[in-house]
């Protein structure tokens, strides 16, 4: 009979073996920082608070999830933000003042703008798997032109007058939760579902870790990666929609920076940025972070010049952790 120490080292060898042990670094971190926040203000871990930081996540962690697609498969999109104001300007017009004339209901509208937004996932995946232009400078390209589209669409103008309708996707509540919190959860849980239980999402998870191999195993790797930049605008044009729905307005600047954000709560997360490697419970645990860093200075009244300065500083520490962690999972599986 095994001791009660064996079985602890038993216990922490297979962690120390699983997939999921360079997270514990970002969950400790997650852990302290609720703990300095909470001794501070007092009101961190409330579940209003708590509430009010998944309301807040909410569009950049969708973005951070339409990101993760190209980011495993060994790519890259910076068009999302762009993505992301288009789809929501987009579907703005289309239930107030008409988009070009066109003006529907909101279900009609959140399809026509999902379509209308992966026309631009469709320019970045043939740019992308059928020319040898890096994906950076072909997303580069697209997120300014994109952006530039998105002022013409709007007439260099915010879109206002929004119906209730549009408003519920965030202000309504289902069992108490706000209804984009909910479609949050839904996008990270089929997430989950397609890159951790399908084919299609291994063959994402291959290509990404070696474009050479994959191909040759047979896998269709321009198609692979074609289809994720359609995931990923599709993704974006969602959060767009959630963000004007939050904001009450759409406007031709929406959503600029978040770009950045996304790139954090990834990388905080374990996606690696060179591809093959990522989990969806990691990029959610990115994002929360990033969510409760902006939230828990707010708390602690500190400004917003020094917040950025937090921030880099704490997205430095949890990807050192993350490598450090990954570093030791490595050596035990050797």
């Amino acid at each position: 009979m095994k001791s009660g120490k064996e079985n602890t080292m038993t216990m922490f060898e297979r962690l120390k073996g699983s997939r999921y042990f360079e997270l514990s670094g970002l969950v400790c971190l997650i852990i302290v920082y609720s703990v300095i926040v909470q001794s501070r203000s007092g009101n961190f871990l409330t579940l209003g608070n708590i509430n009010n930081v998944l309301k807040e996540i909410v569009v950049y962690g969708i973005l951070a999830s339409a990101l993760t697609f190209p980011l495993i498969n060994g790519t890259f999109d910076l068009s999302i933000e762009s993505t992301c104001a288009l789809g929501g300007t987009c579907c703005a017009l289309l239930i107030t003042d008409g988009l070009f004339g066109l003006k529907t209901n909101l279900f009609f509208a959140v399809i026509l703008s999902v379509l209308i937004c992966s026309i631009v996932g469709v320019a970045n995946g043939l740019l992308v798997s059928r020319t040898k232009i890096d994906p950076f400078i072909v997303t580069l390209g697209t997120q300014t032109a994109v952006r530039g589209i998105v002022y013409i669409v709007c007439n260099n103008s915010a879109v206002t007058s929004l119906p209730d309708s549009f408003k519920y996707l965030s202000s309504g509540k289902i069992l108490g939760i706000s209804v984009s919190i909910w479609i949050l959860i839904l996008v990270f849980v089929m997430m989950a579902l397609v890159l951790g239980k399908t084919s299609y999402g291994r063959k994402i998870y291959a290509i990404g870790g070696s474009y050479t191999a994959a191909y040759i195993s047979g896998i269709n790797v321009k198609k692979i990666r074609f289809s994720t930049y359609i995931i990923s605008a599709a993704l974006s044009c969602i959060a767009g929609i959630l963000s004007t729905a939050r904001v009450g307005s759409a406007t031709p600047n929406a959503a600029s920076g978040y770009a950045t954000i996304a790139i954090s709560a990834c990388a905080i997360g374990g996606v690696a940025l060179t591809g093959g490697k990522g989990l969806t419970i990691g990029v959610f645990l990115g994002a929360l972070m990033m969510g409760m860093i902006t939230n828990g200075m707010n708390l602690m009244f500190i400004g917003s010049n020094w917040q950025y300065v937090v921030r880099g500083c704490l997205m430095v520490i949890a990807v050192f952790y993350a490598q450090w962690f990954s570093k030791i999972s490595n050596k035990t599986n050797k």
